[in-house]
């Protein structure tokens, strides 16, 4: 079976450092957390469609996740594409997803931390043949804890990693 990093995210990501952490002067980038928390929602659909996008695409171009992710992921999301590519494999469906919890908020809204519930069970993946290469022991729905960061104009991800804890989903 394939073993693909960016189906999969069983490794852990290393910790992320901010490009941009607000100072105190700030002005908040966000007028409250419910406005916070609708962002960093849009900002993970847009990173998941874009990710189910290029999986589709059999890992071809996979420099538009660079959009939606802080350099310090970029490397490790190109190097989940590639898998796909080495094994001539590509993703039919989608992925969805939804908010457990938010874990913080900086005041600024520059930082964003929250619990997130990743579901795959409408994500195949599958070779030239069109036969899955999905393990039949997948889980379907798994933890991860995600970090959003402000980019230049908007929220893009700084940090995602399988939660380690107990399961929240």
């Amino acid at each position: 079976m394939l073993a693909l990093p960016a189906l999969a995210a069983c490794a852990p990501a290393p910790t992320p450092v901010p490009s941009h952490t607000a100072a105190a002067t700030d002005a908040p980038v966000f007028a409250s957390d419910e406005e916070a928390l609708a962002a960093a929602k849009k900002a993970y659909a847009a990173y998941l469609e874009t990710s189910d996008a290029i999986t589709g695409d059999g890992g071809k171009d996979p420099e538009r996740i660079a959009t939606f992710v802080a350099d310090d992921l970029l490397n490790s999301e190109l190097q989940g594409f590639a898998g796909y590519a080495a094994e001539g494999a590509h993703s039919v469906g989608s992925t969805t997803f939804k908010v457990s919890g938010v874990q913080s908020i900086e005041s600024s809204g520059a930082l964003i931390s929250l619990y997130i519930c990743e579901d795959v069970s409408g994500l195949d993946v599958v070779d030239a043949t069109g036969a899955t290469l999905v393990s039949p022991s997948r889980k379907p729905i798994t933890p991860f804890e995600v970090r959003f960061e402000m980019g230049d104009n908007s929220l893009i991800l700084g940090y995602r990693g399988v939660w380690e804890g107990g399961n929240f989903c």
